[in-house]
Order: structure tokens, then sequence, then C-alpha cells
């Protein structure tokens, strides 16, 4: 078993938990930032049986004839040309059918900011991870250690559980979706990594999904950080792990999370049990104080997060508006910046009484 999840490779196939969307259509995830002039915020990547962005048509006919910025976040590594260029004649597509509607790509690397530029598509190098509210993600000095390392992840095979198999002390964090997740890669888990504390199942209970601050508990309980997969987007746990004050333990990937590392508290790791356990105890020995490394992941989210709300602000300059979008961010933002499935019908119901 150990060695079949080791020699998983992720398929290309991108963000699995946008299916269930094909099966309801009246919701997305997605945020409002502005019904005058109208600007969404839309976590977004490309699935290969998904027509891109057709769970927002509803959206697109409402607003078929306004001028309409769709802040597109990009939530899985997309970096290879082939992949850029056939999102981009999707896009084409799409404009000439609304063409007030404009599309700005938030990137999570350098490289992706770049290939899509090459292709013509208005970006910003921006990550997302610059979304994750520091209000709620924190340390807790009153809370004690109980583990060596906890893993934020999902039971899916690209996030590579084994690889934790010899931490001694592991917690585990992970939702679920019975649409999605496999059956088997969730046997296989537990079986694999029995050792563990599975936060989701108390006392052995059923599968009960945490809110974000008793996540943010069970993180102040465990003094690393695990980063497991070889490809993903930038990974939310990543920064929620630092901005609680957890050092990381990564392994090489792609996608983007390594933009907000900083040598003094992330360590790389070989893809191998043995590597990420013996980081693991030397990390929980060696790592700065928690906020030491909240405050230095806090200097990079700031980067981003000001690219973000300097673009906003350019638009409602391009549309005349005269409006301060820094004076706007505290009421407007949220964790993360969109709602899982926010509702078409209020969503048009807030246009309709604005007008």
């Amino acid at each position: 078993m150990l060695e079949s999840f080791l020699r998983y490779k992720p398929r290309s196939k991108l963000m699995n938990w946008l299916r269930p969307l094909r099966r309801d259509l009246e919701r997305a995830p997605y945020s409002v930032i502005s019904v005058a002039p109208p600007i969404f915020y839309v976590p977004y990547s490309i699935d290969d049986q998904l027509v891109p962005m057709s769970y927002l048509d509803r959206l697109y006919q409402y607003l078929q004839h306004h001028r309409t910025t769709f802040l597109m976040g990009w939530c899985w590594q997309i970096e290879e040309p082939k992949k850029i260029q056939a999102f981009a004649r999707a896009q084409q597509t799409h404009r000439q059918r609304y063409p007030g509607h404009r599309f700005i790509h938030l990137c999570n690397t350098t490289r992706q900011f770049q290939n899509f530029r090459d292709q013509g598509l208005e970006a910003i190098f921006c990550s997302h991870n610059c979304l994750v509210d520091e209000s709620i993600f924190r340390p807790l000095p009153e809370v004690s250690k109980q583990f060596d390392a906890v893993y934020d992840a999902r039971f899916i095979l690209h996030k590579r559980h084994a690889l934790a198999a010899q931490v001694p002390r592991l917690a585990l964090i992970y939702a679920t979706d019975p649409h999605i997740d496999s059956p088997e890669a969730i046997r296989d888990v537990k079986h694999l990594l029995a050792h563990a504390h599975f936060a989701n199942h108390p006392a052995g209970g059923d599968y009960r999904a945490l809110s974000a601050t008793e996540v943010n508990r069970c993180l102040n309980q465990s003094r690393v950080g695990l980063c497991l997969s070889a490809v993903e987007g930038a990974m939310y746990a990543s920064i929620q792990y630092l901005l609680a004050g957890l050092p990381v333990v990564t392994t090489h990937s792609e996608g983007g999370r390594d933009v907000m590392f900083d040598e003094n508290f992330v360590h790389f790791a070989e893809a191998t049990p043995e590597s990420v356990a013996a980081a693991v105890d030397r990390l929980s020995r060696e790592a700065p104080p928690p906020e030491f490394i909240r405050a230095r992941t806090l200097e990079k989210i700031l980067i981003h997060r000001r690219r973000l709300i300097e673009l906003v602000q350019k638009i409602y300059d391009e549309e005349g508006v005269a409006r301060n979008f820094q004076a706007e961010w505290p009421e407007l933002f949220f964790n993360k910046l969109y709602s899982a499935k926010q509702s078409h019908q209020e969503t048009i119901n807030l246009f309709e009484q604005s007008r």
C-alpha cells in the first residue's frame, strides 16, 4: 500500500471539488467585490470535464449588457502554455458572446503570470494565500503542544499522506465530500496512518466538519505543519500553518505555495517518509518563535494583498467611480474572499436592489 501511494502522480484533471457545480448550477464559489461597477472574485481552475466557467452562466446572462470584471483566482497549478492557450481560446469565445466582460487572472507564481501575459491575457502576480484571514489563524500561547506535526489535507491521492507515515505523533485535519472522494482512498489513509489523531472524527465518532477557529486550535496543538503534495495550487493550509506560527516541512512542489515560504522556518524534505520525519524532528526543536514566523509571513501576505487592492482601485478609476477601495477593504474582506456556494439569485437580487 505504501508503495502505491508513493508512486502516485497527479492527473492533469484539476480541482475535483468543482464537479458538484455541474449538479447545482444555481450556486457557485465566488464573491461580489462591487456592484457598481460590477466586479467579482472567482476562485477557479479548469477541469477536463467542465466547460470553462459554465457554472457562472446565469450571472453572465444577467450581466450580458454590463461592463463586468471577473478576477480569476487560480486554485491549481496552471503554467503549461498548452493549457493556457486552451483557456485563452475559451475566454475569446466567451467575449465574442459577452463583449463587455473582462477577465483578470490572479496568478500564484511568476511563471504562471508571465505565461498568461504571453498569451495576451490580463494578469497580475497575486497569490490567493493573501486572502486567508490572519485574525482567525494566529498563535494561541495558552494551548499546549500535543502533536509533532499536523497535516490539513483531504484524503485524496495527490496529497500523499503516506509521506507522513513515520511522524510519531501526527494530527490530521480533513474535509470530505462523498460525491467526490474515493471511499478506497479514505479507507487506505485511515489504515496506513492508524496511529494518527483524526481531528474530524472525535472519539471515533461520525465525521464532523471543523470551523476555521477549531482548525486554528488544532494547528496550535501541533509543532510543525506538513505540505506533502507534488502539484496543486498555492495551498491554503500552508499559509494557515504559518499564520498560526508553525514552521513547515514541505516537499518540492509546483503551484506556488513556496511564494510565502522563508528559509528560516521552512524545510524542504525529500519525498520519502524518512526524510519528512527527520525534518519534523529537526524543526520541532529548532524553529524560531511563533510570533516571528507569523510576522515574517504577514509581510509577504501584505505585498500580494496590496496588489489586489491597487488593481480594484485602478478599475474604479477607469470606470470613473469616485471610491477608495483601500477604505472599503476592511468591511468587504472575509476568509478566502468567497462563499463556497454563493446563490446566483441572491446576487441578482443584490444588483436589482442597487438600481
